[in-house]
């Protein structure tokens, strides 16, 4: 949408106007002729039975946590709260737990016309209301929340599964540039690879870290090809090529595919009737004598891919059954250790967290989940060594 303003709405009424953009496949022009209109006639004022809703939803909002607040703090500031709670409700005809609602019979009623109805104590309020029935327990279907699956760090793998209100984790430790095959679906046609980086410089005696920092995505009945580095994005569609950097905010739609980047944070992908990935750009101080930048990917549509798919990532992706035993003292203290029962197998499983991006991409949110010692050996089908594969953009 593009808008605008004239600044004195009598100086003109009608005007000649030119459109012109650039697209991912093919121009856009438009041409034609506006006439001005007041505000008012276009966003006429609503009107509400009980006046301005957003005024009382205001008010309904404060209500509730000056009530929250009468009951903490000092005396002067419980008073305070309750006597604004007490003025708002009044104000605005609020029942509260401070009001109480009258309500007035007909006048051919023999008795007294008017009633209080009582507050509920607080004892009242944890017991069922009877009204000449048994009450019937409601029952809602629950929110159906989508597991997630990702890697991130170092490179940490990690399967949320909602359903078993549960995490899995583990890592993959190979020596940097090797290029793995995180999701493969031939029904599809989508494959995802990722190849790894490694710290500017290693410490001697210290574990060598690896990162992703470069991924490949090919959609092969589209004719996609994606490259996301860690300092640029380039799109290969039927022949068509284009290139998008981090330092921009950009969006770009085409006939199969619309990419989404936001300045030096993420980029969103999403295939046409298909699945939406997430690859979150993690920025480390250019100066920084060991660390350098790197990527994490986030699948948000796993359900959409085939029985078919496969890979690192791609072969959990229709869940996965597990049991894990009572947790007992593990070599951390702090980490206890379990046995979990997957695919056929016991493994000694221990208790950690890892760190999810998506909604604060600077810090994190943690992640409880059962890390698989050895690269995921056991879990997997297979061994990690299985999933390498000789380029960004080629197949196991």
């Amino acid at each position: 949408m593009v808008a605008g303003r004239l600044n004195d709405l009598n100086e003109i009424d009608n005007f000649a106007f030119e459109v012109f953009a650039q697209g991912f496949d093919n121009n856009f022009e438009v041409k034609g002729q506006a006439s001005t209109q007041k505000w008012e006639t276009i966003f006429p004022d609503e009107e509400y039975i009980f006046g301005d809703f957003t005024e009382r939803l205001w008010a309904y909002l404060t209500i509730q946590e000056l009530l929250n607040k009468k009951d903490k703090g000092t005396p002067e500031e419980k008073g305070n709260a309750t006597n604004e709670a007490l003025s708002l409700s009044l104000k605005y005809n609020f029942v509260t737990p401070l009001t109480s609602m009258v309500v007035t019979k007909p006048k051919d009623e023999t008795k007294s016309d008017t009633f209080i109805a009582d507050k509920l104590t607080e004892e009242e309020r944890g017991k069922p209301q009877r009204y000449g029935y048994d009450p019937i327990q409601a029952s809602y279907p629950k929110t159906y929340v989508p597991p997630t699956y990702y890697v991130d760090g170092d490179p940490h793998f990690v399967l949320e599964l909602p359903d078993q209100n549960d995490a899995l984790c583990f890592n993959i430790d190979d020596k940097p540039g090797t290029i793995f095959n995180l999701v493969r679906d031939p029904r599809t046609g989508i494959v995802v690879n990722g190849q790894t980086i490694g710290d500017k410089k290693v410490i001697p005696g210290n574990k060598i870290n690896t990162y992703f920092g470069r991924f490949g995505i090919i959609h092969e009945k589209f004719g996609i090809r994606l490259m996301v580095s860690t300092k640029e994005i380039s799109v290969s569609e039927k022949g068509k090529q284009a290139k998008l950097f981090w330092t921009d905010t950009a969006t770009v739609k085409g006939p199969n595919m619309d990419l989404q980047v936001i300045k030096g944070r993420s980029l969103t992908v999403t295939l046409r009737n298909s699945v939406k990935f997430l690859i979150i750009l993690h920025k480390v101080w250019q100066k920084h004598p060991y660390h350098q930048d790197y990527l994490g990917f986030y699948t948000l549509d796993s359900h959409l891919f085939s029985s078919n798919v496969h890979g690192l990532l791609g072969q959990f992706y229709h869940g996965l059954q597990f049991e894990v035993s009572e947790p007992f003292p593990g070599k951390d203290p702090n980490k206890p250790d379990a046995v979990m029962f997957v695919k056929g197998k016991e493994l000694v499983v221990t208790r950690g967290w890892q760190r999810d991006f998506r909604q604060d991409m600077k810090n994190g949110e943690n992640v409880p989940c059962w890390f698989i010692h050895n690269n995921g050996n056991g879990l997997l089908d297979g061994v990690h060594t299985d999933y390498i594969v000789p380029g960004l953009f080629k197949t196991i």
